[in-house]
């Protein structure tokens, strides 16, 4: 019985030995697949997305070769402001360029045109023995014409990309098959390595087909800068595992990026190829270590058979949490698919902008999103969506303009973006914002057209009635302007006619006038000047700031010297002084406010002498001026008053004046964009009226 326990005991030790070292080598080859199969997968994502990468670069290109085939008139500051805008968040792409194809022929000339647009002296140039000399003669040159960015680029201006034979091979061969091709792998200065992926543009509407056609419609090429290493780069972070990498181009074995030779180490090497604008790049990726594997569990297997129970649910633990951590990756991997999906309807969703797909050009039914029904009041399909539909919906004044530039842009490639009006479910009419792009095929026919529409009801309501407030304004401006003509020149003619009877009725009687009568008599005739003089003011007040000058460099030395030689100030005992610089301002404007502003302050004075002192500093979006005098000054409670119209500070029979002055001044200045007050101190009496203008973008710049 005992030898049957040693034999039972020796069989389950052995058994458990067996078992543990079966589970061991079962969960040994189970780790190394994980991490083999998380080492591919890792791999597989990281050339999908340099592959997803090209594309990117190849859609981009598309686009500038659109821009510049359907460019009226390319320029350099065009060219650079759709270039940036495609560059946004692009660090892989060093520039963006457009090189013309420009025969010998014309070569002075295109120099000289280049020169005119603000190149500087620009020449087409090579390189030979590591430095740019001028371009010897060739049948054709492919200069580097327009660039961006040009920070970092300036030697590519001009420079013939024909002169080398590579770059001259892979420009013929785009320039004959019509499509994108991308040049081997060249070292810059820098000691990185870039491609250069060139994409023929044509004159005329369509793609020619023969090659003999296409080289004599070649206008040039639309060309991207690509750095592989900044192409590498963002997808390494999708490979978690240290490893080296290597790029070669199959066409000629040049290593592109990486090192000589990476070393084969067990199964987890991968190697694809990838084949973009008619070059193959093998692509190699190699664990930089050697993968360590834990050999702890057969360690504690061989403590024995007493404990292969405790071993054997160790090894199944150790067999379920990696096959737990697989299904960890893949549940994550599904949701984060979800959630992008789930993203992107409510983006469509919460953002009011309905989507409609076109899908067959030669074919009226249409794809709208739940979006674009719930915009018009409809649930998800209750109606159909057909082009009839659609166009029974538009309001009857807007279909013959939606449809002249859906014609447009079928046949001329031109922006598609029109506001009409579409009809609700309950009957009315809303206003929207509409857009689509089109796709061609190479025969250059419309195949298929993807666009939005976006509520704008309110904003183009709210439009309409700001133009019709506009409309009423001007109006109103003309008639008020219309009063103040009939104010100025209507009743002049009768006061003048009451003055002119005055002063004859005084010369006939005047030996018989006692002093009450004649002191009536200068009362009347200065009650008649006054009146003109209000008038004549009020017509300037109603005229301030209606006819503008230009802005220009205005020397305020000379300005004020001469405004105080025409009223005279030194003459009437006045001390003016000055010392201001030239400024970039309007100066029939500044003109006539300094003109008021002196000319109240000599008026206004107590005495029959005075001083007065015309200052100016600059701030950094105005100009500030000050005019003070040392003469009675004004009390800070009438600060708001003086600048009313008609306001005098004392009667009129003690100082003559209209009381239109400083109400001309604020409606000048604050029409202007300024503002104007009255600063009293202690310490400094007097009186001191500050004004500002604002600066001119221009000259801020």
């Amino acid at each position: 019985m005992q030898e049957r326990f040693y034999i039972t005991s020796l069989i389950t030790l052995l058994v458990g030995l067996v078992t543990a070292l079966l589970l061991f080598l079962f969960v040994s080859n189970s780790l190394k697949i994980e991490q083999r199969d998380t080492f591919h997968q890792q791999a597989n994502n990281y050339f999908q997305s340099v592959e997803a990468s090209l594309q990117a670069s190849r859609e981009l290109l598309i686009s500038l070769k659109s821009f510049i085939h359907s460019s009226e008139n390319l320029n350099r500051e065009s060219f650079e402001h759709f270039a940036a805008s495609l560059l946004k968040d692009r660090d892989n792409i060093q520039a963006l360029q457009w090189v013309p194809s420009v025969g010998h022929d014309r070569r002075k000339d295109f120099e000289m045109q280049a020169t005119g647009q603000g190149f500087g002296s620009y020449q087409i140039v090579q390189g030979q023995s590591g430095s740019i000399t001028v371009s010897s003669f060739r049948p054709q040159y492919y200069p580097v014409y327009y660039i961006y960015p040009v920070r970092g680029n300036e030697l590519s201006l001009g420079y013939n990309l024909g002169s080398h034979p590579a770059t001259l091979s892979a420009l013929q061969n785009a320039g004959d098959s019509g499509q994108a091709v991308m040049t081997a792998g060249v070292r810059l200065a820098q000691q990185q390595t870039s491609v250069w992926i060139y994409y023929p543009v044509y004159s005329g509407k369509s793609e020619p087909t023969a090659i003999a056609e296409r080289r004599r419609k070649l206008l040039g090429f639309a060309t991207i800068v690509l750095r592989v290493a900044d192409l590498i780069a963002p997808a390494s972070a999708k490979v978690a595992t240290a490893s080296d990498i290597q790029i070669i181009d199959l066409a000629d074995q040049q290593l592109l990026y990486g090192v000589d030779a990476v070393p084969v180490q067990g199964e987890q090497h991968y190697q694809t190829t990838i084949s973009f604008a008619q070059r193959s790049w093998l692509l190699n990726l190699q664990p930089r270590n050697a993968v360590r594997y834990s050999y702890f569990i057969p360690g504690i297997t061989a403590f024995g058979a007493l404990i292969i129970s405790i071993l054997a649910g160790l090894q199944f633990y150790q067999l379920n949490r990696a096959h737990y951590k697989i299904s960890l990756e893949v549940a994550s991997q599904t949701r984060a698919l979800k959630l992008s999906e789930q993203r992107f309807a409510l983006a469509v969703k919460g953002s009011s902008v309905g989507i409609w797909d076109w899908r067959d050009i030669g074919k009226s039914q249409l794809y709208w999103s739940p979006q674009f029904y719930h915009l018009l009041g409809y649930r998800d399909a209750e109606i159909e969506s057909n082009i009839e539909q659609f166009i029974d919906m538009l309001h009857p004044d807007d279909r013959s303009r939606s449809e002249r530039l859906l014609a447009l842009h079928f046949n001329q490639n031109t922006r598609y973006q029109i506001e009409y009006r579409i009809r609700h479910k309950n009957g009315t009419y809303l206003w929207f914002l509409g857009s689509g792009q089109a796709c061609w095929d190479e025969q250059g026919k419309a195949q298929r057209m993807v666009g939005s529409i976006q509520k704008i009801d309110q904003r183009k309501k709210a439009e309409i009635e700001s133009q019709t407030y506009a409309a009423d304004l001007q109006r109103s401006n003309e008639d008020l302007e219309q009063f103040a003509y009939v104010a100025s020149h209507d009743l002049k003619a009768p006061l003048r006619a009451i003055g002119n009877l005055a002063l004859w009725l005084e010369e006939n009687i005047k030996e018989h006038l006692d002093d009450e009568s004649a002191n009536y008599m200068q009362l009347l005739k200065g009650r008649v000047a006054r009146l003109e003089d209000m008038l004549a003011g009020l017509l300037q007040y109603s005229r301030a700031g209606t006819n503008a000058s230009q802005i220009e460099l205005t020397d305020l030395n000379l300005m004020v010297a001469n405004i105080v030689d025409l009223l005279a100030a030194r003459q009437q005992g006045f001390a003016v002084n000055f010392n201001l610089p030239s400024i970039e301002v309007e100066q029939g404007l500044l003109n006539q406010v300094l003109h008021n502003l002196i000319g109240n302050a000599i008026k206004h004075h107590h005495l029959n002498a005075g001083e007065i002192q015309i200052s100016y500093r600059m701030l950094s979006n105005e100009h500030i001026f000050s005019v003070r005098d040392n003469g009675p000054g004004i009390d800070p409670s009438m600060s708001d008053k003086v600048f009313q119209m008609f306001k005098t500070l004392k009667p009129r029979d003690e100082i003559e004046g209209s009381g239109m002055g400083l109400a001309v001044v604020k409606k000048l200045i604050e029409r202007n964009g300024g503002r104007v007050w009255l600063e009293s101190t202690v310490q400094q009496p007097g009186c001191c009226i500050k004004f500002s203008l604002p600066i001119p973008v221009a000259a801020v710049a």
